[in-house]
């Protein structure tokens, strides 16, 4: 049997830093070829693509024959959102090119490239085609198709590897809370920054933006509404990447349950984290979650055995340099109550150091964190000497001793760098009178 193409077990040298993040001139004067002059060969669609990645135990391959795949290019590098790359689909599935120069496919071509010369890899668990060249490896067929996104929420786009590369829309999200206020990315200083879009429901993605987009000094939208992408992958997180500003559209009232407003101070809370989907920031219902240095919240996840949901922090696997981060709980009314007591669960995983604290505030307004004062407050933690995965009861915790309205708060620190990747967990949150 013909040998179509051969594995490469020698790692790739990766010329790049990231896969499609970085920026350079375009060039949109190149010189066509005549689509007779590029072979087909053996014809498949993007998914037979992909199986045949898998089936080869995820291993670079190079093509050594004439291979060739049809599709459509739904995000190209004009916005400067991406380089050197173009996403192309068919209505299989879709995957990421990496370019040989960056230039000469735009969005809406219809093509067929042939694979000989190229190497089908992953990046950091995204699977791309590499070195492609515009005049060796690609014959256009038509430009300027209209290539319609698919609408899906965010589960759908966190759960199904297959949408991997896919043009979307996504309706009825918005920019997180704490968001608010930031540009796309950092166009002064050329940086990408991920920022976090949620929906209703409090379950949330990541919007990655490169400093050189062309609309990285947009202030985020502060609204309700839909936007346009294409999903990429880095590692475990999963990414946005807007095509264009204009494919945003984002001026309806917020989900938030409290519009803005602080919510009321409570008297009791039995708080066991079931109605927040896996992986949502812990944000609803007048609970505050803020990043104070890195990009990571608190948020839910689901132990599948007993399908508990619970509160979790960790700096495993981060981006960043350090990760502060604190949940908060809404607004206490004490003096509204007689002998008032607080308790709680915490468990620890992986223990890689004391980042784990429990505090109170009196003078905590809803949104400054950091300029409240924070004492804090005697509990018992989950710690090295616990084992993995043990709930621990914090003790009955009494609040008698405060007065006014007041806030407890679980801060975690960590940092990737440094191994400080420890995981803490908190459930079962209750406020009750100690009647």
């Amino acid at each position: 049997m013909k040998k179509i193409f051969q594995k490469l077990f020698k790692p790739l040298i990766m010329i790049f830093s990231g896969t499609i993040l970085m920026h350079g001139c375009l060039d949109k004067d190149f010189e066509a070829p005549d689509p007779f002059d590029i072979p087909i060969g053996e014809v498949h669609t993007i998914a037979e693509l992909r199986q045949i990645f898998a089936d080869g135990g995820n291993q670079p391959i190079r093509f050594t024959d004439d291979v060739t795949i049809f599709g459509v290019v739904t995000m190209d590098a004009t916005s400067g959102n991406i380089f050197r790359s173009a996403f192309l689909q068919d209505n299989t599935a879709a995957i990421n090119l990496r370019l040989t120069s960056p230039g000469g496919l735009y969005q809406g071509d219809s093509l067929r490239l042939n694979l000989r010369g190229t190497v089908l890899s992953s990046f950091e668990n995204m699977l791309q085609i590499d070195s492609v060249h515009v005049g060796n490896n690609i014959a256009k067929i038509r430009t300027m198709v209209d290539f319609e996104p698919e609408v899906v929420n965010i589960n759908t786009l966190l759960s199904n590897p297959a949408y991997q590369g896919r043009l979307v829309k996504l309706e009825n999200v918005e920019f997180h809370a704490n968001e608010l206020g930031q540009t796309f990315a950092d166009a002064d200083n050329l940086l990408a920054q991920n920022r976090m879009l949620r929906d209703c429901d409090g379950n949330q993605i990541i919007v990655r933006t490169s400093g050189y987009a062309n609309f990285a000094d947009e202030l985020l939208p502060e609204g309700n509404g839909s936007l346009v992408a294409v999903l990429a992958q880095f590692r475990d997180d999963m990414q946005l990447f807007i095509r264009s500003y204009e494919e945003i559209d984002m001026l309806n009232p917020r989900c938030d349950d409290t519009n803005g407003e602080i919510p009321d101070a409570v008297t009791f809370i039995d708080e066991d984290f079931q109605s927040y989907a896996n992986h949502s920031v812990i944000d609803r219902f007048g609970w505050t979650a803020w990043a104070e240095e890195g990009e990571r919240n608190w948020i839910c996840r689901v132990f599948n055995e007993d399908n508990n949901h619970y509160a979790q922090a960790t700096a495993f696997n981060s981006d960043d340099a350090t990760n502060i981060m604190w949940m908060i709980t809404p607004p206490i009314d004490l003096d509204a109550m007689t002998n008032p007591v607080f308790e709680f669960e915490s468990a620890k995983a992986f223990y890689t150091h004391d980042g784990f604290s429990l505090h109170i505030s009196e003078n905590f307004d809803g949104t400054n964190v950091i300029d409240a004062d924070w004492q804090t407050l005697d509990a018992i933690l989950a710690d090295q000497s616990h084992q993995d995965n043990t709930w621990i009861h914090s003790g009955i915790i009494d609040l008698s001793s405060y007065s006014g309205i007041i806030h407890i708060a679980w801060r975690y620190q960590g940092a990737e760098p440094q191994g400080e990747t420890g995981t803490f967990r908190v459930d079962n949150v209750k406020l009750y009178e100690n009647n």
